[in-house]
């Protein structure tokens, strides 16, 4: 039996990540029919594709769908159909993750630990965590109340004032506020580009990601300038370009499945942000493959292909342009044409 680790090999790592998502968030992998060492199945997707997978003695399995993805020989249904196998017909052996690489470092692990675990968790979720980590643990409460700015002694009186009851056990009085709520008035907390600049001129570009992904992009950038939105995607790029771009993706296929949000605002923010990251070395390709599958994903909305257009993009007909192998053409032998 194939590992994870042979599904992975075979595509890029987004169309791992799609197929992963596909499979154990969606629920798009039908019934399984097992023929000796080929399986068969339905996966839901933009429309009904039908996908088969062939096991190999001591090669990576081969996988065909029926579905209009030209940039590989295997796609997002194709993996989603090869981890519902794994899961269903593997071998304990088979179904363990594959060993950490021994040269990823405790920081680097980190990072990817909290990436994933991230995107698998609601904000709700992650409130309700943080919350109770500033409760325990005194010196996190006070390096998060000086990273917003906040005044210990004002937050604390305010705080006492605001206590349910809090007007019968201390009696009104017409004398003048303490002094420290007078002198020490409470600051407003950052937004989110103060936040971001802030982090930039402290050199901690590494803790950018969290706080994009902490953050709704489109109230947050509502009146503020895309540029310099893009200015910080393109910041946390430059040192964690992968999760960065996944992060955008992610965000932007969020808000395009809204169809209350769309419209020329969210487009404009889109191109304005993916022209930005695609002259990233790490990201060019990617991201020019990225808003290729948008424009032929969303051809119908005539504003979001304009905003892409003229922002330089348009799309990849010709997959030799991607830099991946070609997909073969044809249905595999021995399966009849419809």
């Amino acid at each position: 039996m194939f590992t994870e680790a042979d599904l992975e090999a075979l595509v890029p790592r987004k169309i791992f990540e799609r197929g992963s998502a596909y499979y154990y968030e969606d629920n798009a992998v039908g019934r399984i029919r097992r023929t000796g060492d080929t399986f068969k199945a339905k996966v839901e997707g933009t429309e009904t594709y039908r996908v088969e997978l062939t096991i190999r003695a001591g090669k990576p399995p081969k996988i065909y769908c029926d579905c209009p993805y030209d940039y590989g020989d295997v796609c997002k249904h194709g993996i989603a159909l090869g981890l519902a196998v794994l899961e269903w017909f593997g071998s304990a052996e088979s179904e363990q993750a594959p060993a950490t690489p021994e040269v990823l470092t405790g920081k680097d692990r980190r990072a990817h630990l909290l990436t994933a675990a991230w995107a698998r968790t609601s904000d709700r979720q992650r409130l309700d965590f943080l919350r109770q980590q500033l409760l325990q643990k005194p010196k996190q409460l006070h390096r998060f109340l000086e990273v917003f700015e906040f005044d210990e002694a004002a937050l604390l009186a305010a705080g006492l004032r605001e206590q349910p009851g809090s007007s019968k056990s201390v009696p009104a009085r017409r004398s003048s506020p303490p002094l420290a709520t007078r002198s020490l008035p409470l600051r407003r907390p950052l937004t989110f580009l103060e936040q971001a600049h802030r982090l930039i001129k402290d050199k901690k570009t590494q803790e950018l990601l969290p706080l994009l992904l902490a953050t709704d992009w489109l109230r947050e950038s509502a009146g503020n300038n895309p540029q310099a939105w893009a200015a910080v995607l393109a910041a946390s790029a430059q040192v964690q370009p992968d999760a960065t771009f996944d992060a955008v993706m992610e965000r932007f296929e969020e808000y395009l499945n809204n169809q209350s949000l769309r419209g020329s605002p969210l487009y404009y923010f889109m191109a304005t942000c993916l022209r930005t990251l695609v002259v990233l070395p790490a990201l060019g390709q990617q991201v020019q493959l990225f808003a290729s599958e948008l424009l032929q994903r969303y051809r119908r909305l005539t504003s979001l292909r304009q905003a892409l257009t003229t922002a330089g993009f348009f799309p990849i007909e010709n997959e030799l342009a991607t830099g991946l192998p070609p997909k073969k053409r044809g249905r595999p032998p021995g399966n009849p044409t419809r």
